[in-house]
């Protein structure tokens, strides 16, 4: 997806309304958001810069585009609420980490836009009295990923695929609610709500098994990563990143979560079609194929996949600070 298309202006019309909207001594540090929050180096970076899968801020904007099937109001709704959802996951999980310090200006703006998100999804929850799985029900599943994932760290849990599959899976929670709310305010049936459950699943954990992979010395270094805690025994004895790297690549581990991550994006790409949301089922299938290429590289050039990651957000880095000197 290139950084013109009609998802990434439509995320930063999104926020530039919530801005908007905000007191004068908060708008200028909503605006410059993602660069306070420590997730780009360039100050002046839109939300459609951040990242390079427009699919994590815009997914039910390509989920939703069929006018035929959900009407506009309802998926500009529900972009809306996952928009603010994402956004203030990301915030409140990098505060809480510590991985940046911020001020109270910075906390009232993300406790503003949990109130946005929640204020756009109660007229499509009024609309389906039925759905259950709102934003109270994602940020519990991301409290216990993380109480979960703490344990494991900590040795007080095993290290096993099960659980990391577990608690990965309870990372999405914040996907789901606004695509799943407007499958159901707008009347869908209920094939096709499951189809969209799915495509959000896949999605999802297609980008989080694969950032677990190419993020995982980083992550080590912050305290632990699951690769090498499930497939290199990081957790029975102190080890070097080289020794553990060797392990993971003695075992397959790498690639194996790699393989993971293709097989979920296929999910989602399948999903997508079933539902005509081509635009989306061609951007996973395209994800799909990236990373089963990515695994066989790994295969070949143990350490491939890191290097890629690396390589990969120092041009994301380099485009972003072109965009802003060119704005």
């Amino acid at each position: 997806m290139s950084h013109s298309n009609p998802v990434h202006e439509g995320i930063d019309r999104t926020y530039a309304r919530f801005v908007r909207e905000l007191p004068a001594e908060l708008a200028a540090i909503a605006h410059d958001l993602p660069h306070r929050l420590g997730l780009t180096p360039n100050p002046g970076t839109p939300w459609s810069r951040v990242f390079n899968n427009g699919a994590v801020l815009g997914l039910p904007m390509l989920l939703l585009a069929d006018p035929s099937r959900v009407p506009p109001e309802v998926a500009r709704t529900a972009a809306a609420a996952h928009l603010f959802a994402i956004i203030g996951a990301f915030a409140r999980d990098r505060i809480d980490d510590g991985q940046v310090v911020v001020g109270l200006r910075e906390r009232a703006i993300i406790e503003r836009l949990e109130r946005a998100r929640d204020a756009a999804l109660a007229p499509l929850r009024a609309l389906a009295p039925s759905f259950i799985r709102d934003f109270a029900w994602a940020e519990r599943m991301t409290a216990e990923s993380v109480a979960e994932e703490r344990a494991t760290a900590a040795g007080q849990e095993p290290a096993t695929l099960e659980r990391y599959l577990a608690v990965a899976w309870k990372k999405q929670g914040l996907a789901f609610p606004a695509a799943l709310a407007a499958a159901a305010a707008a009347g869908l049936p209920a094939e096709a709500q499951r189809q969209v459950e799915a495509v959000a699943a896949g999605a999802a954990l297609g980008l989080q098994y694969r950032d677990d992979v190419v993020d995982w010395e980083d992550d080590l270094v912050h305290g632990f990563a699951w690769a090498p805690a499930v497939f290199a025994s990081a957790s029975t004895a102190p080890a070097s990143s080289s020794t553990l790297a060797a392990r993971l690549h003695a075992c397959g581990g790498l690639v194996r979560m790699l393989g993971m991550s293709s097989a979920a994006f296929g999910s989602a790409a399948n999903a997508a079609a079933a539902l005509g949301a081509e635009a989306l089922a061609t951007w996973a299938r395209e994800q799909a194929e990236l990373t089963a290429e990515l695994a066989r590289r790994e295969a070949d050039s143990p350490g491939f996949a890191v290097s890629w990651e690396r390589e990969r957000k120092a041009r994301r880095e380099r485009q972003q600070a072109l965009a802003v000197a060119a704005a």
